[in-house]
């Protein structure tokens, strides 16, 4: 075994640490021999008695895996510098042990998630940067006026689009974020309209949403989620400005933001690219992986930004709506979080459905709000409310439904979502108060 005449015959050679009792020993071995013609001598050399018969005793991996005598090294699949065992057969392969605990702490720390690293201290220094930037211009505001800031800040954000788009991202990102959260400092200096400062708000993110984009080599990601930014933006901005009442525009964005939120899977797919390259597959024309794992990482991209973009103002839609007098008004901000929920089955990131529930439970506290201010003789009846949505959530941890019962409940959420949206329409219209005024003209 360790003599030169059986390590020429052995033709190739694996080292491995074997652990007995109360000895370790790092031995080089045949690869391709048989294990139990290497056993009689392994045996003696890690402190158990010397033996001709190796059939007493056996070697097995740190796990517990006993390894077939008759097989070699190279057919077990044990590669160079593994620790194994060395003990009698009567007894169970040993736990787990941990033979060197700095070299056990040391292969656990890379392998753990969340420890330190480039991509930490890259987002720590990014972060850093903006809140530094972020002080800097509200100290600076009040002396210098918003215009002065905004123009620092705009030309500090497209030297981070120049520098991130000719190849320093990083960089890139840290300048443009910095110079986007100067310039969203002064919006309140600008108007002093709440409708307005939330519109100049949102425009800005959206903006910034493109140009990190273009930055990051996610410029279709970036226009999905920044142009639904922007519409958003846009639907409600322009009826409030133009004195437009917020439950009526709220009852418009509701049905506009659930409708967006059952196309947006669809967009991402075309915006990504994906449905092209499916077509030129489809014409036997040759596709990348590369190709397509670039595709579906923009279209996951832009549609966890344009999901949490439109859940947001379907939320804020849902509140107002809870806030107003009126069924039709409560009823409508009912629809729109039972659809938020069901909705959240066609999205397949976390950050996505998290939105959504997240949107659907606001929308269920605004309605609750609503009762106890409308009734406040029955506050318990909204205590009672709120505990069962305690108990649907617990009921949610403790319970794992089998897979016929996942498909018919799928089939059940399927017509209740098409049952919801399509009442979203004629309740809408009660909003505008047009049943009241066909029952009075008729």
């Amino acid at each position: 075994m360790t003599q030169p005449q059986t390590l020429a015959s052995a033709g190739h050679l694996s080292r491995v640490t074997l652990a007995g009792p109360h000895r370790r020993i790092d031995l080089v071995l045949p690869a391709d021999e048989p294990l139990g013609l290497l056993l009689p001598e392994v045996v003696a050399l890690v402190g158990h008695p010397p033996t001709d018969d190796s059939r007493g005793y056996q070697i097995s991996t740190l796990d517990g895996t006993v390894l077939d005598p008759a097989g070699s090294l190279r057919q077990a699949a044990v590669p160079d510098g593994a620790l194994l065992r060395v003990d009698p057969i009567s007894e169970a392969p040993p736990a787990a042990i941990v033979h060197d605990v700095s070299d056990e702490v040391g292969d656990d720390l890379h392998r753990r998630h969340g420890r330190w690293g480039d991509a930490a201290r890259t987002w720590t220094a990014t972060a850093a940067c903006l809140v530094a930037a972020t002080v800097a211009a509200l100290l600076a505001g009040p002396q210098l006026g918003p215009a002065v800031v905004s123009v620092v800040g705009g030309a500090i954000a497209l030297a981070g689009l120049f520098v991130g788009t000719t190849g320093r991202r990083t960089i890139g990102v840290a300048v443009l974020l910095s110079g986007a959260a100067m310039v969203l400092t002064t919006v309140p200096g600008w108007t002093e309209t709440p409708t307005l400062r939330w519109a100049l708000g949102a425009v800005g993110i959206g903006c910034a949403v493109l140009a990190l984009g273009a930055v990051t080599g996610n410029g279709r990601a970036g226009v999905l989620g920044g142009g639904t930014i922007l519409l958003l933006v846009a639907g409600w901005s322009v009826p409030l400005l133009l004195g437009m009442p917020a439950e009526r525009v709220a009852a418009v964005l509701a049905i506009a933001s659930v409708g967006v939120l059952g196309l947006l899977p669809r967009f991402a797919m075309i915006a990504s690219g994906l449905t092209r390259l499916d077509d030129r597959r489809s014409n036997d024309e040759p596709v990348s992986r590369v190709s397509v794992q670039a595709a579906v990482d923009a279209a996951h991209r832009g549609l966890a930004v344009a999901a949490i973009a439109a859940a947001t103002s379907a939320t804020f839609a849902g509140l107002i709506l809870a806030s107003a007098p009126g069924p039709w008004r409560l009823a409508l901000a009912a629809l729109v979080g039972g659809a938020l929920l069901l909705r959240m089955r066609a999205f397949p990131l976390a950050a996505e459905v998290v939105a959504l529930v997240t949107g659907a439970l606001t929308i269920a506290g605004g309605l609750l709000m609503c009762w106890i201010r409308e009734r406040p003789d029955t506050w318990w009846a909204t205590a009672v409310a709120a505990l069962g949505v305690c108990a649907v959530a617990l009921a949610i941890l403790a319970y794992r439904p089998p897979p016929h019962v996942l498909a018919r409940g799928r089939q059940v959420a399927d017509r209740v979502e098409a049952l919801t949206v399509m009442a979203l329409v004629p309740v809408a219209v009660g909003v505008y108060g047009l049943y009241s005024r066909l029952l009075d003209t008729f």
